[in-house]
C-alpha cells in the first residue's frame, strides 16, 4: 500500500479558471503522495452534493470547513525579467553577472510563489540563468513556480533591449536565424523577440519598426518549425499587423493598437499580453531615478495603451496576464500580479475572464493546460485560496490566505491551518517585493 495522505476542503466556492461560473458550494481533494511528490495530484473538485465527505474519514486525512472562501488555480505571470533592473539605461552595464543573476532569479521566484503566481513565463534573461532555474525546479532541487524559460531575447542592432545584459543582437536573417537556433540548442520553451520601440527608453519611439519582414519571418519560422512559439514585444499597430499575418504566437504590450488589428489577432487565434502595469507604473519608475521624460512618455501612453486593449477585448482576443515587472512588485497598493488582474477588468474583462487570463489562458499560452491553470481532477493541483468572491468583486483577490503549489501548502492563514510563509532567508528577515531590494 502506497502511503497517502489528503487535504479535503469543502463548503467553499470553487472558480475553476475555466470561464465557467462558480460552484457555490464546492470541495476539492488534494491527494499527497508521500512516497512522490510528482505524483500529488487534485483527487477530486465538484459541488457538495457529488461528494461524499463521510468516505474521507481517515484520521491521515485533513479535513477543513471553509465557507466563506473561493479557491482558484494557482496564478500565472507571463510576461516576467526575473533578472529585471530598473530604471532602462541608454547604455550596457551588468550589475549581476550570470552566477549572482541566477540567484537573483530564484529570490524573486520565491517572492512570486508567496504572492500566488505558481507559473512565471520569463521572457528573456541573461546567461539562460531562466533555463538553469527551470531544470533546478523540474527537478525538485529547488522551490519556485513553475518556469517556462525563453533564454536570451533576441533583438536588432540598435534596437530596443539592445542595452539589457544577455540580448543577443542580430542583422539580417542568417543572424535572427542563428539566434533562434542557438536558444533552441540551449532548450528553451518559447522564443522572445524584441520589434519595436518601447516605453520604457527615453530616447526611443513606439512607432519603430526595428526588425525587417524577412527577418521577423525567418525567426518565425524557425521557431515553429522546431515547435516553439513566438513572443514579440510589439508597440504599435502596423508591427502587430504585420506579426500576426506571419503567425506570431502572443503580442506583448500592444500599447496602440485598432479594432481591425484586433479582429485580425481574434481570427488567427494571437494571444495578448497586455502589461497594463508598464504605463501604470509611473510611481515604481519614478523610485527607481527614471528620467523625466520617460515618466511624461509613460503619463501620455496609459490612455492610448487602455484603448487598446479595450478593442482588443472586444474582438474576443485570448487575453493572458502579464507584468513586465517583477510578479511581486508593489504597485497601488498590491503586487503587480494582482494589479494586471484588476486592471484587465478595467479594461472591459468581467472578473470571471480576468481570473481566465490569469489561468487557463495563460496555460494555454505556455503549454501546460494539462497540468495547471484549471481546477480538474488529475491536475498538479496549484491553488489559492481567497476570503471572499473575486469572480464578482476583482478587488477580494487581493484577500489570498492560501497558497499552495503542486498540492504543497506554500503558506496559509487560515484560521483552521497556519502556516508561515516559504521562506529561502535567514530567521528574522522577510520576503519583499522585487526591484526596490538593492541586490
Amino acid at each position: 500500500m502506497i502511503p497517502m495522505e489528503r487535504t479535503i476542503f469543502f463548503n467553499l466556492r470553487i472558480i475553476d479558471g475555466s470561464g465557467a461560473p462558480a460552484v457555490e458550494n464546492g470541495a476539492l481533494v488534494l491527494r499527497h503522495d508521500l512516497q512522490d511528490v510528482g505524483k500529488d495530484k487534485i483527487e477530486f473538485v465538484g459541488p457538495m452534493q457529488d461528494f461524499s465527505l463521510e468516505s474521507y474519514s481517515d484520521s491521515t486525512n485533513n479535513v477543513l470547513d471553509l465557507e466563506g472562501y473561493s479557491v482558484l488555480p494557482g496564478l500565472f505571470n507571463v510576461h516576467a525579467h526575473l533578472d529585471l533592473e530598473l530604471p532602462y539605461l541608454p547604455y550596457f552595464v551588468d550589475k549581476f553577472g550570470d552566477s549572482y543573476r541566477a540567484l537573483v532569479g530564484y529570490r524573486r521566484a520565491a517572492e512570486a510563489l508567496n504572492c500566488g503566481v505558481t507559473t512565471i513565463r520569463n521572457v528573456g534573461g541573461a546567461g539562460d540563468f531562466d533555463i538553469a532555474l527551470r531544470k533546478a525546479v523540474n527537478k525538485n532541487l529547488l522551490w519556485a513556480p513553475r518556469i517556462v524559460a525563453c533564454g536570451s531575447p533576441i533583438a536588432p542592432h540598435a534596437g530596443h533591449g539592445s542595452t539589457v545584459p544577455g540580448t543577443v543582437l542580430c542583422s539580417g536573417t542568417a543572424e535572427f536565424l542563428k539566434a533562434v537556433r542557438n536558444n533552441i540548442e540551449h532548450d528553451v520553451d518559447q522564443i522572445k523577440l524584441l520589434y519595436t520601440g518601447g516605453l520604457a527608453g527615453a530616447t526611443e519611439n513606439l512607432n519603430d519598426m526595428q526588425i525587417t519582414e524577412e527577418e521577423l519571418s525567418a525567426a518565425i519560422e524557425a521557431a515553429h518549425g522546431a515547435h516553439r512559439k513566438v513572443a514579440a514585444h510589439l508597440s504599435y499597430d502596423e508591427a502587430i499587423r504585420i506579426s500576426v499575418k506571419h503567425g506570431i504566437d502572443s503580442v506583448e504590450h500592444a500599447y496602440s493598437m485598432t479594432q481591425d488589428t484586433a479582429r485580425m489577432m481574434k481570427e488567427s487565434g494571437t494571444y495578448l499580453v497586455p502589461t497594463l502595469c508598464v504605463s501604470n507604473c509611473g510611481e515604481i519608475l519614478k523610485a527607481h531615478g527614471a528620467m523625466p521624460n520617460t515618466l511624461a512618455k509613460l503619463e501620455e501612453s496609459r490612455k492610448t495603451h487602455l484603448r487598446s486593449i479595450q478593442n482588443a477585448v472586444e474582438a474576443g482576443v485570448k487575453i493572458c496576464v502579464g507584468t513586465d515587472l517583477l510578479p511581486s512588485d508593489f504597485i497601488q497598493g498590491t503586487n503587480a500580479t494582482i494589479r494586471e488582474v484588476e486592471l484587465l477588468v478595467e479594461a472591459g474583462l468581467s472578473p470571471l475572464e480576468a481570473i481566465r487570463a490569469a489561468t487557463a489562458n495563460s496555460a494555454e499560452l505556455c503549454n501546460l493546460q494539462n497540468v495547471t491553470g484549471t481546477l480538474k481532477a488529475g491536475m498538479e493541483g496549484d491553488i489559492i485560496l481567497v476570503e471572499g468572491k473575486p469572480d464578482r468583486n476583482i478587488a477580494d483577490l487581493r484577500n489570498i490566505r492560501l497558497v499552495a503549489r503542486g498540492c504543497r501548502l506554500v503558506w496559509s492563514k487560515l484560521p483552521c491551518m497556519e502556516k508561515r510563509r516559504f521562506q529561502i532567508l535567514p530567521p528574522g528577515c522577510e520576503m519583499e517585493g522585487g526591484s526596490y531590494i538593492i541586490w
